[in-house]
């Protein structure tokens, strides 16, 4: 719907994280928004998958990048490969969704290294995010940095399976209040999305965990380019269904 998805011309996002199911509806939407869009992703394969998928034209201002923050030397390397695809051009707004968090035993016979593992794919990536990409952005006007969380994070997980993902999108929600204590009195925005609801893939009616789904991420992805030219700053912003993500812009 609407206007509140047109940005200014000189905009540019990047998203990391690019190539999965909540990302990729993401490059979509600020592609058709107007804005030059860095999609960066761990596999240069998915990355061409991704344009495939979302059937980016050749006169779309898309650039893929190959890159991880799995540690400070990785993320360091990746916003190097972003600022060299943009040459020199500023960034606007960075959208982070990275990692997926596993189905695990219950809490006391989950093995450490598993809940590390999940750690690391899913907080500390955003959190290496957050480190080389903010600097930049802080004194940047009309600036965002977006994180992605789950409801999980709010309520005990149905299944003890589960209980990993309620300890990264908390972790994440936490993070956001962090970031947006330090950047308080900066220009940047820092925001996260908390989603409440099963989310399918492009052309799939199922989420990562085969939960079925109301609808895909190209319905989910207009609220990113809403906060993007909003006003919202250091919020977690829970989104309980597609209509709800919908009258984010409206």
């Amino acid at each position: 719907p609407g206007g509140f998805m047109v940005l200014e011309n000189s905009d540019v996002a990047v998203v990391l994280g690019a190539a999965g199911v909540v990302g990729s509806g993401v490059v979509r939407k600020f592609l058709d928004g107007g804005a030059t869009v860095v999609a960066v992703s761990r596999s240069a394969e998915r990355l061409e998958d991704l344009r495939r998928t979302l059937a980016v034209r050749d006169d779309e201002p898309f650039l893929a990048v190959v890159g991880d923050f799995s540690d400070e030397a990785a993320a360091a390397a990746a916003k190097q490969a972003v600022d060299a695809a943009l040459a020199g051009r500023a960034i606007d707004h960075v959208v982070s969704v990275q990692g997926f968090s596993p189905f695990a035993q219950a809490p006391t016979a989950t093995a450490v290294a598993t809940v590390k593992a999940a750690l690391d794919d899913g907080f500390y990536n955003n959190f290496l995010a957050a480190k080389v990409f903010l600097p930049d952005l802080k004194p940047r006007q009309g600036s965002s940095f977006t994180l992605v969380s789950g409801g999980l994070a709010h309520f005990p997980p149905p299944n003890p399976k589960l209980w990993l993902l309620t300890i990264k999108n908390a972790a994440v929600n936490a993070l956001t209040y962090a970031l947006a204590s330090e950047t308080a009195s900066d220009e940047v925005r820092v925001n996260t999305v908390c989603i409440h609801f099963s989310v399918a893939a492009i052309g799939g009616d199922r989420n990562q965990l085969g939960v079925p789904s109301e609808s895909n991420t190209l319905r989910l992805a207009p609220a990113f380019v809403a906060i993007a030219r909003g006003t919202q700053k250091g919020k977690v912003l829970c989104l309980g269904s597609f209509a709800e993500a919908e009258a984010l812009g409206a």
